[in-house]
């Protein structure tokens, strides 16, 4: 039999030891509650943080690439496209100094012709070609780009002579496939567009001012022009683009890139509403603009001469400091008898210099520019458009709109434009003598043909017709 009393000593000195453990218990816990209040006392006392101001640690641009590019190429290997074009997009896009740039414009340009999407195929592999001029990339886009032009089924070596028709901008998004079919049945071969529309005026608000091509340099109302350019390939149709050059109504006129005009009643100069291409920024803004339209793939730039550098401009500050410096005297528009002279062309003497230097200066400037376009576009041409009076009164062309014929030739220009005017016919042999008739074309109404133009005027002249404004589309029936 069992002594209880062992087993009764054993529990009164456990149920002692739990007593004694509970408590421990109780006081740690105590002392746990005690600590939480102190804490939650602190929390409450120190101000909320915002959770935008918490400090995050980001990815490195570098690892950032890096796993977009392989994210690229792995959808591109495994046929999804549309992920792997949205992955080279972001590099181009969002990191324009990262070193993988190239190679990331090329895939995304193999992607997109792999989808179908020729046209913005076409339009990466030009803007590789101009950005990354002597990367290896490039190579492989220079190959690519006759390639996919020779789709749109334009030989552009051709170069046939311009039997045209001139688009006014605000009929640009109007032109669709049937137009397209419209032209070509009424034998034309040239399109020539104006790819720029203006304000209201040079100084009206110029919120509805903008192109109709893909650029960084100007608004954009509607990507238009490049689509247009491989539609009209497909039909044999070249695409020339008309913009002016002396006139862009977006441009704010806090750069100040305006010319002086000068006001005879006054004698006060004051900026006008159109470009001053003495000033130095704006070559550079004009070649990165005529780039970004030769990269839509169009045959030919035509220089509008709308408007010209009147009498009564040219006097921004840096043209007469320019003009000092080189001449070596200071320039008073009020000595140059700019006021009633101006048709009977009876200006000072000094007058003719300044005209001859300004005229010399302004065609330097864009002979430059239009040399750093075809260094990337050596295939387009360029067309330039003077006033009638450039062939038919050299002196008044020079007056009225800084135009010299013969310091033109001096100009690597393949295309001279003007209108026909009463007494042009007479003329045009001078300017085609010298210069190949194929050079010479006329602005024409829609009414004529090559029938009822004056028989003087070279058989090899080509022509644009200048449309007019109707309800009926651009081509008229019978021309």
């Amino acid at each position: 039999m069992c002594n209880p009393l062992p087993t009764i000593g054993r529990t009164s000195r456990e149920r002692g030891r739990r007593t004694s453990r509970e408590r421990e218990w109780g006081l740690t816990f105590f002392a746990f509650l005690a600590l939480g209040f102190f804490i939650l006392s602190a929390c409450v006392s120190e101000p909320a943080r915002a959770p935008e101001k918490v400090a995050k640690v980001s990815m490195p641009p570098a690892e950032v690439i890096a796993g977009l590019m392989r994210s690229g190429r792995q959808a591109m290997s495994q046929g999804r496209l549309d992920r792997a074009i949205s992955a080279f997009r972001r590099v181009r896009d969002v990191y324009p100094q990262a070193p993988e740039r190239s190679e990331a414009m090329l895939l995304l340009a193999q992607a997109l012709e792999a989808r179908g999407d020729t046209l913005l195929a076409l339009t990466e592999y030009r803007r590789l070609a101009t950005e990354f001029p002597n990367a290896p990339q490039s190579v492989l886009a220079r190959t690519k780009i006759p390639d996919l032009e020779r789709q749109g089924g334009l030989p552009l070596s051709d170069n046939p002579l311009p039997l045209g028709s001139y688009i006014p901008a605000d009929r640009t998004e109007a032109l669709g496939e049937r137009e397209l079919v419209r032209l070509q049945q009424a034998g034309i071969n040239t399109m020539v567009v104006e790819v720029a529309r203006q304000g209201a005026g040079p100084r009206s608000p110029r919120s509805d001012a903008g192109v109709y091509f893909k650029t960084d340099w100007a608004p954009i109302i509607r990507d238009r022009l490049g689509e247009l350019v491989l539609s009209a390939h497909r039909k044999q149709v070249q695409v020339w683009a008309a913009l002016s050059i002396r006139r862009m109504d977006w441009i704010d006129p806090g750069l100040g890139w305006f010319d002086g005009r000068y006001n005879p009643a006054t004698g006060d100069v004051i900026a006008s509403g159109t470009i001053d291409l003495l000033h130095p920024a704006v070559s550079e803004y004009l070649i990165g603009l005529l780039m970004d339209l030769a990269a839509t793939g169009v045959d030919a730039l035509l220089l509008v001469a709308d408007p010209p550098s009147s009498v009564w401009e040219g006097f921004s500050p840096f043209a007469l400091r320019v003009y000092e410096r080189d001449m070596g005297q200071r320039l008073d528009p009020a000595r140059l008898r700019l006021g009633a002279s101006q048709e009977s062309l009876q200006f000072a003497p000094e007058f003719w210099r300044w005209a001859g230097w300004k005229q010399r200066e302004q065609f330097k400037v864009v002979d430059g520019i239009l040399r750093a376009v075809r260094k990337s576009y050596p295939k387009v041409r360029v067309a330039i458009e003077v006033h009638p009076e450039a062939i038919t009164n050299p002196r008044a062309a020079l007056a009225w709109y800084t135009e010299d014929l013969l310091d033109l030739r001096r100009y690597r220009f393949d295309y001279i434009v003007t209108s026909l005017a009463p007494g042009l016919a007479s003329g045009t042999k001078s300017l085609t003598d010298g210069t190949n008739g194929k050079r010479l074309l006329l602005l024409v109404d829609p009414g004529m043909s090559r029938r009822t133009l004056p028989g003087s005027v070279p058989s090899g002249t080509g022509l644009i017709y200048k449309e007019k404004l109707t309800g009926h589309g651009l081509t008229k029936p019978g021309r």
